[in-house]
């Protein structure tokens, strides 16, 4: 079972209890599968009648090999008239019987070839999830191979054991009882444990890692003993695409997982059950992550790999688990899950993957058809959109990209080459160029169409809009990109996008660190359906109004302006104005800032005022006007003005970082730094807003209060608080000059002290 490879703070419990040995099967239980077979169809005729009166868990009645079966026979009866040159009900009874076995002969030589593989998984499951789970088992393709199931019943829920009985009732399969596997050879009774999970994740202690280990043991030595080709071992809370284990056996590796990805902690970004390196390196340390490329800094190489892993293929890799194919030749071997005594990493997966290694064997992740993880509750809904794609095919979502553009020739080429792979279209809305933009625009597409400027934005996006023919749009300004993680990512969602969604919104990052971070970014709808016709709205600062089922994706969209910037927009505000028209909120609150940004600063708290008078409008945009008034205040000198504006924020919603630094750094200029210190304390405990479109300065909610607290604490004297908050400031921005000299400062007095104190 696939543990959180990103937090071992889970697994730090041990509780007393005698260690359990591997053992085995018990002998009633290792029948063949030739004669499992022949007792579960006597189980069956023995069952039938009571199957006709009670409904299973799982809608589909018959199997996957049962339905092959049928068709054979059809193209039998087929086969059989066109060679008679007769309906087939007048063909003569021996020929027939003779062509028959002639077939029979054939398919059982066919059926011979097949590998036969071993689809296990030790299970303890919800019944929700666990039925997820089974039906993507049985819409498994078969057409290479033989399969048979051994499942080990862990469950909590009677209904769980109660589903896995059933299924292999209609399928070939066995299950075990986890408890029965691990009296046997000790005779002890055995304790599963508690085992907690939750919206934050899952738990494990030690000794029930170990457990695991064990059951999954037993199950390769089934394997091994029952001779089959392969084992798939998979954890319970997968669901899998139909072509997987096609996908994986036609590999040939010895050891090859199927991908799927998992937000391991709420709110993070998905990651591979796969590594490279140790517990969960996504880098090779001294070296490069792929192959025939020089080596990188750790950074460079987690990217390059994860981009890899988005792209179809079969790669080596280090370490891997929870849903991989292990060829007999592994088994033979004697590769499995016990602890290696001398090594501290965690999680049963990492000994076994040590151990292959030890012994030989290569690691390789199938990245063509990524299973969906339901790691917690939460994920359950995603299942049924994941089964949409999955019957929708393998095309994916068509998108016409729409750009609205007018003298573009420095980056239109630059936005259009990073858009390769993604648009099925491109649709350019020329306002005006006079340079090469049109030409260029060329090169890309024939969809270049003409629009009569009107100071309007929304009126020249709508009409791009309209221009478009795919499933979905996408829009993009002439100086955004998508950088190569972002665009591996948008075409991986390509094709896994349930058409359901309505919109998918995209971090739009605005500005850098000289390290390269993202210092500044908000989040757009970005991916619309057409067939919704979302509309723009607002002749300036224009937004697209949507609704619906919204996507909140990883992908990023990076702005690289590379034009002056102008007083366009104040112009075309200050035309409204003197024509009398009547502004909305967010207008007036947008007046406001571009009057800020021109330095207007008394007309912009004015503007500000109005907007925050008629108590409409989002409350971000109102607790940014606080704030922009306290700016405005603080230019014209009038400080308690300031001071008023950014405590009138906290009228809005829970205090937020960015006020209480600003209230911080208010005091520490007047050198009140009691207070000062009282408030960057109250940045460094603020809430996150819930919001993934509520915009932040992470400074403001990572290192910037400590760097400040170092400076309040050391000024009234607390040099061990002071260094205390640097030291946590720097794990934030390792690089940053201020810390980096603190630090030097800090060590200086220590050596001092020695010397004195000597």
């Amino acid at each position: 079972m696939m543990k959180n490879p990103l937090d071992r703070k889970n697994s730090n419990k041990s509780v007393q209890g005698k260690a359990q040995a591997d053992t085995i099967p018990s002998k009633s239980e290792k029948e063949t599968v030739q004669t499992l077979r022949i007792k579960q169809e006597k189980e069956i005729v023995k069952e039938k009648e009571e199957e006709k009166l009670k409904e299973p868990v799982h809608k589909q009645e018959q199997s996957q090999e049962q339905s092959q079966e049928e068709e054979r026979v059809q193209k039998q009866v087929e086969q059989s008239k066109q060679m008679t040159g007769q309906k087939g009900d007048r063909q003569s009874q021996p020929q027939q019987k003779k062509e028959q076995e002639e077939m029979k002969v054939e398919e059982d030589i066919l059926q011979s070839t097949r590998e036969r593989i071993l689809i296990a998984s030790p299970v303890r499951q919800t019944a929700a999830i666990l039925n997820e789970f089974l039906d993507s088992l049985q819409r498994l393709e078969r057409k290479t191979v033989r399969t048979d199931y051994l499942f080990v019943d862990d469950n909590e829920e009677e209904a769980s054991s109660q589903m896995l009985n059933d299924f292999v009732l209609r399928h070939n399969g066995k299950v075990i009882r986890a408890r029965d596997l691990n009296d046997t050879e000790s005779g002890d009774a055995d304790d599963p444990g508690n085992y907690n999970k939750d919206e934050g994740g899952h738990y494990w202690r030690d000794e029930q890692v170990w457990r695991v280990a064990r059951l999954k043991n037993n199950i390769l030595q089934y394997a091994r003993e029952q001779q089959y080709d392969g084992v798939f071992l998979i954890d319970s809370d997968l669901v899998l695409h139909p072509r997987t284990l096609e996908q994986l056996v036609s590999s040939s590796n010895e050891i090859v997982s199927n991908i799927f990805w998992t937000s391991w902690q709420p709110g993070t970004k998905e990651m591979p059950q796969v590594w490279l390196q140790d517990e969960y390196a996504l880098y090779r340390r001294g070296g490069s992550a792929l192959e025939a490329t020089e080596a990188q800094d750790e950074d460079a190489q987690a990217s390059a790999f994860l981009n890899q892993l988005r792209i179809p293929g079969c790669y080596e890799v280090g370490g891997l688990g929870a849903c991989t194919l292990i060829r007999r030749s592994v088994l033979e071997a004697g590769v499995n899950f016990d602890r290696i005594p001398n090594v501290s990493f965690w999680g049963e997966d990492r000994h076994f993957c040590i151990r292959a290694q030890a012994y030989g064997f290569q690691l390789f992740v199938d990245t063509h058809y990524p299973a969906y993880h339901i790691y917690r509750l939460s994920d359950l809904p995603g299942a049924a959109a994941y089964n949409r794609r999955i019957r929708r095919g393998e095309e994916g979502i068509r998108i016409s990209l729409c750009m609205i553009v007018k003298n573009e020739e420095t980056s239109l080429a630059r936005c259009l080459d990073s858009v390769k792979g993604i648009a099925d279209e491109i649709v350019i809305v020329d306002t005006g160029s006079t340079d090469r933009t049109r030409q260029i625009a060329a090169q890309y597409t024939e969809c270049i169409f003409d629009f009569e400027w009107v100071d309007d934005f929304a009126a020249a996006r709508n009409f791009a809009f309209d221009q478009a023919t795919c499933e979905y749009i996408l829009w993009l300004d002439a100086d955004d990109v998508f950088e190569p993680e972002d665009r591996a990512k948008l075409i991986a969602l390509k094709q896994s996008l349930d058409p359901a969604v309505d919109s998918v919104t995209m971090d739009y990052n605005l500005s850098f660190t000289p390290e390269g971070k993202v210092a500044y970014s908000l989040r757009r709808n970005r991916l619309v359906r057409r067939d919704r016709r979302f509309r723009w709205i607002g002749a300036v600062h224009e937004y697209l109004a949507v609704a619906g089922n919204l996507l909140h994706s990883d992908v990023a969209v990076t702005h690289k302006k590379d034009k002056v910037y102008t007083d366009r927009n104040l112009r075309i505000y200050r035309k409204r104005e003197q024509a009398g028209e009547d502004f909305s909120p967010r207008d007036l609150y947008y007046f406001g800032n571009e009057l800020k940004d021109h330095a207007y600063h008394e007309e912009a708290v004015t503007y500000y005022e109005k907007f925050l008078d008629t108590g409409l409008g989002w409350v971000e945009d109102r607790i940014a006007a606080c704030q922009k008034i306290a700016d405005c205040e603080a230019v014209l000198k009038r400080p308690e003005r300031e001071s008023a504006a950014l405590f009138r924020s906290f009228a809005y919603d829970l205090p937020r970082a960015e006020v209480c630094c600003r209230l911080g750094g208010y005091f520490a200029d007047r050198e009140d730094y009691r207070q000062a210190i009282f408030w960057y304390e109250q940045a460094v405990q603020a809430i996150r807003p819930g919001d993934p479109m509520v915009v932040l300065n992470e400074a403001a909610w990572t290192w910037m209060p400590h760097l400040q607290l170092c400076v309040c604490y050391d000024r009234m004297g607390n040099r061990a608080k002071a260094k205390e908050h640097n030291d946590i400031a720097l794990t934030y921005h390792p690089t940053h000059p201020s810390m980096l000299y603190n630090d030097r400062y800090f060590k200086d007095l220590a050596k001092e002290s020695v010397i004195e104190n000597a």
